[in-house]
Order: C-alpha cells, then sequence, then structure tokens
C-alpha cells in the first residue's frame, strides 16, 4: 500500500517492520513511500491426542492436561521466525520490533545478524492485529519521541 504523506516515507531506506504475538507474527517492509507484508507466520496451539504426552508415575498420572505445552509452542514460533529473517536479503537499512513486554527480549534475542545489530526501534504491546496505518502511527508517535 502507498503511505500517506502524514506518516514517515522512509525515503531510501528498506525498513522491516516485525509485528509479534505469543505466537504468530506479521513481517512487513516500508520503503520509499510503500509498505507491504511480505510474510505471516502463525503457530497453532496444539493438543494431545488421547494419552500422548502424559506418563505413569508411582503416584499416578502426570503431565499437562492434554495441551502441548506453551514454551514448546513458543519455541517452534521462534525458530520459525528465525528461520523467515534469515530469509530476508541483506538490504535493510532498520528494523522496528514490535512485541508483546513479556517477550520483547526474547524475541529480539532470536534475530539473525546482521538485522539483531539494524534494530532501531522497539515497541512493547501486543499489535498483531492492528491494521497497517495503525502500525504507522505508533511508528510515527515514536519516531517523534525520538527527535
Amino acid at each position: 500500500m502507498k503511505i500517506p504523506a502524514k506518516f514517515p516515507q522512509f525515503e531510501d531506506e528498506n525498513v522491516l517492520i516485525v509485528i509479534t504475538g505469543a505466537q504468530d507474527a506479521d513481517i512487513y517492509l516500508a520503503s520509499n513511500g510503500i509498505f507491504e507484508k511480505i510474510k505471516s507466520i502463525k503457530v497453532p496451539r496444539r493438543k494431545y491426542s488421547d494419552e500422548e504426552g502424559f506418563s505413569k508415575q508411582k503416584s499416578g498420572v502426570s503431565g499437562s492436561a492434554r495441551e502441548y505445552p506453551k514454551e514448546a509452542v513458543r519455541q517452534e514460533f521462534l525458530n520459525q521466525l528465525e528461520n523467515e529473517l534469515k530469509k530476508i536479503p541483506q538490504k535493510i537499512t532498520s528494523v522496528f520490533l514490535f512485541s508483546p513486554d513479556y517477550f520483547l527480549k526474547t524475541v529480539e534475542s532470536s534475530f539473525p545478524y546482521p538485522l539483531k545489530d539494524k534494530i532501531k526501534i522497539t515497541i512493547a504491546g501486543n499489535y498483531i492485529h492492528y491494521r497497517p496505518l495503525e502500525i504507522l502511527e505508533k511508528i510515527k508517535l515514536k519516531i517523534k519521541k525520538i527527535i
């Protein structure tokens, strides 16, 4: 989409905008007045089938309530995110990262080099379902605070 004039136009820049939730992400590229989604990632919560994931102990049955462990889902998501980010051409000039506060440092640490060094703005919050114009508004406000 064409970026409206009231927002930063990212002239002569290739800005990667990564927006994550706990198990999903949208990746955008903003450059020379254009804002486009280049990838979406979604790792669904999984359920165990019947007795899978349970183990018997002397005192009875242990394991989760037939849910896939949350940490395993997050790790799978981070692995997928890292793999997708590795596929991004290295012409990126800056990275803006949106992620929930509790997950921001974890997501940031999963970025491959050299993208990790190009993270210029981090915004804590769950913005995964925001529309592109709302994301651009958040970026505009953050840039104003920096300047």
